[in-house]
C-alpha cells in the first residue's frame, strides 16, 4: 500500500474543509491552514485526523509548526489574490512540493496562476458543468457522487413562503454533519437558467433549487427544514 500524501490546505471556507475531509476519508494526512481563529478552533473540536492551525502561509505558519515537508498544496480561501500568494510562497519556499493547486472564483484571475504553472479550479464552472451532466443523465456522474461515501445530490427547490425566501444563502450552514450545499440552481432570470456557486450573499428566491450533497437518511429532515 503505498504511503498517504501530505497535503496543506489553505482556507477552511467554504471550499477547504470539503476537500480535506474527502481526502482523509482516502487516508490522506492533512493539513488545514486559516487566518480565523474561532473558526481554526470550532473546527478542531469537531473533526478527527486532520490537523487544524491558525495563522497564514506566507506569514511562516507551516515552519512554526515543524512542518517542514509535505507533497501537495491546495490554496482554497474566498480571495483569489491570497490564494495566488500563498500558491507562489509555496513554490519559492518548499521545493520538494509536488503539486500547488488553487480555487479561482474570478475566471480572468486564471491566466496569472497559469503563468506560475499552477493547477486551478473554478467551481462555478465546475458546478455548472457538473449539474448540466446530472440533469442530462450522465450515468458516470451518478456513479461518481453516490459512491463517494454513499452521498447523493438531493435537489430541494424553495417554494413561496418558505422561511428562506428572500433571506441570504448564510441563513444555511454551509457545512454540517449531515450535508453540504453545493449550489444553488436558478430557473429564471434576467441572465436565463444558470447554476450559481452557494456563496454567503447570495439571496435565494422562490423557485431556486438548492443542491444539497448529503447521505439518504437525511433526505426528510432536510425536506422538513427546508420547506418549513
Amino acid at each position: 500500500m503505498a504511503s498517504p500524501r501530505k497535503i496543506v490546505i489553505e482556507g477552511i471556507d467554504p471550499y477547504g474543509l470539503v476537500i480535506a475531509k474527502r481526502l482523509a476519508n482516502r487516508n490522506e494526512d492533512v493539513t488545514l491552514v486559516d487566518k480565523d481563529e474561532k473558526l481554526c478552533d470550532d473546527i478542531s473540536r469537531s473533526l478527527d485526523g486532520i490537523l487544524v492551525i491558525e495563522g497564514e502561509i506566507k506569514k511562516d505558519v507551516l515552519n512554526k509548526n515543524s512542518i517542514t515537508e509535505f507533497d501537495v498544496f491546495i490554496a482554497a480561501s474566498k480571495n483569489d489574490g491570497d490564494n495566488l500568494i500563498s500558491c507562489l510562497y509555496v513554490k519559492n519556499h518548499y521545493k520538494k512540493v509536488d503539486k500547488i493547486m488553487s480555487i479561482v472564483q474570478d475566471e480572468e484571475s486564471e491566466e496569472a496562476y497559469i503563468k506560475e504553472g499552477i493547477l486551478t479550479a473554478n467551481p462555478e464552472r465546475a458546478a455548472t458543468k457538473r449539474f448540466l451532466k446530472y440533469m442530462a443523465g450522465d450515468p458516470r456522474l451518478t456513479e461518481l457522487i453516490t459512491s463517494a461515501g454513499e452521498s447523493e445530490l438531493m435537489p430541494i427547490e424553495i417554494e413561496p413562503g418558505s422561511m428562506l425566501d428572500g433571506k441570504k444563502i448564510s441563513t444555511i450552514p454551509l457545512h454540517s454533519k449531515d450535508y453540504n450545499v453545493a449550489c444553488v440552481y436558478r430557473k429564471k432570470n434576467k441572465e436565463g437558467e444558470r447554476t450559481i456557486i452557494a456563496k454567503e450573499d447570495f439571496i435565494l428566491e422562490a423557485g431556486d433549487v438548492l443542491q444539497l450533497l448529503t447521505r439518504p437518511q437525511y433526505h426528510k429532515k432536510l425536506v422538513q427544514y427546508i420547506k418549513k
